[in-house]
């Protein structure tokens, strides 16, 4: 750590007239960088790391000024170079910047204080952040919750990025941190109900909506959210009236109106579906949810079979890893005895194998359409999954008499 408190030498660079540049030391060039004299702070910053290429701290600091003037790429390169170099003792950035800015400024806590420290690391993983280097946001909120663990704000600006990042476990503990020391932090709470939302945990997700929805009853992300758990939850009169409270608040919100519409079909009123999904996809048309949506809607009306396959397609085409869709689609092919059908049904397996009813469907297209092989072992394994499927069970007999009488 004696590196950090060495004067180094005398900068190139001079000032007015004919007297040297004063030397300084990390605590005056992190002064400096604080108080906004960026120029001279990264000039010392870079002196530091030309006298040890080890000193991370400098290293970290002059890619923090990089980033804000600018030199993005330069940051996040130096970032990356230090956090190769760290890894190969089996340490990482945050852990060793915590370590050695923390004792730093325990030896002087009168020339820089912790919070605008804090604060500055803070900002340079903001900025990351927006620019879309999330991983690299995330080592510097790491940084800044190191040197503040009480801090909320910052606390819940890690877990968020956690979040972003599906770094589960770690997020819900930084998360419940942050809670721990603000219980009203709305940021934190409603990024720990998403999370849990993600994670399935439906129930304590809704739990977790309801304060935050309280506290910004305003924020449309937060009242459509919670109106697409409650919608989970078939609380549909609940979920109703939250995302209608969203649409309100942002009239042009697609994904608004995608929750709706899906509330609208569980409630059987498939023309206000069909309203809400048209409306989706006329201010998005990338969203394979609304078409999704749209499609069952139309289906439910008992609309033209050709442009219920078209939106099914559209959804496809829009995102083809939806297993939902392409079991729908498979129905409907089946449906016409089409044997496109069984490519979506094989799609649709291998992207979700546990859907109700997709191997019972399956096996009986493969049934209908001669292939008694494919049909025994899905009907088989439909059988097997659930052996209380008395239409499984019928399917499977039929099957194995047709192989019998064959």
């Amino acid at each position: 750590m004696g590196i950090f408190g060495k004067m180094f030498g005398k900068d190139s660079a001079q000032g007015r007239g004919t007297a040297p540049v004063k030397e300084i030391n990390f605590i005056t060039a992190l002064s400096m960088h604080v108080r906004g004299e960026l120029e001279p702070a990264l000039s010392a910053y870079a002196g530091m790391a030309e006298r040890d290429p080890n000193d991370f701290l400098a290293l970290f600091f002059a890619a923090a000024i990089k980033a804000e003037t600018g030199k993005l790429e330069e940051a996040v390169q130096g970032l990356r170079e230090m956090s190769g170099r760290i890894s190969e003792s089996g340490d990482s950035i945050s852990r060793v910047v915590v370590s050695e800015l923390a004792n730093l400024l325990a030896d002087d806590s009168a020339t820089v204080k912790r919070p605008a420290v804090t604060e500055l690391v803070a900002a340079f993983g903001d900025l990351l952040k927006k620019e879309g280097q999330i991983r690299e946001g995330a080592v510097c909120f790491e940084v800044a919750a190191g040197l503040a663990p009480d801090n909320a704000h910052v606390l819940h600006k890690l877990g968020d990025t956690l979040h972003d990042l599906r770094i589960y476990d770690y997020a819900e503990s930084v998360l419940l941190g942050a809670l721990k020391h603000a219980p009203y932090h709305f940021g934190a709470l409603y990024t720990y109900a998403v999370l849990l939302q993600d994670l399935g945990r439906n129930d304590e997700a809704i739990a977790q909506y309801e304060k935050a929805v309280k506290l910004v009853p305003t924020h449309v992300g937060c009242q459509n959210n919670y109106g697409a758990a409650l919608l989970r939850a078939n609380r549909l009169d609940e979920a109703l009236q939250h995302c209608s409270t969203a649409l309100e608040l942002d009239p042009k919100a697609p994904l608004v109106k995608i929750n709706l519409g899906y509330i609208y079909l569980l409630k059987k009123d498939f023309t206000a579906a069909r309203k809400s999904f048209s409306g989706a996809i006329e201010l998005n048309d990338q969203l394979a949810p609304a078409y999704f949506g749209l499609a069952s809607a139309e289906q439910a009306l008992e609309s033209n079979p050709e442009t219920i396959r078209e939106l099914y397609q559209k959804a496809i085409e829009a995102n083809p890893a939806i297993a939902e869709v392409h079991h729908a689609l498979a129905n409907l092919l089946a449906s016409k005895n089409d044997p496109q059908a069984l490519a979506h049904y094989a799609n649709a397996l291998q992207l979700n194998s546990s859907l109700p009813n997709l191997r019972r469907d399956y096996g009986y297209a493969c049934l209908q359409q001669g292939k008694r092989d494919e049909a025994l072992e899905q009907l088989k394994l439909a059988v097997m999954l659930n052996p209380e499927d008395t239409i499984a069970c019928d399917l499977l007999a039929q099957a194995q008499g047709a192989q019998s009488e064959a």
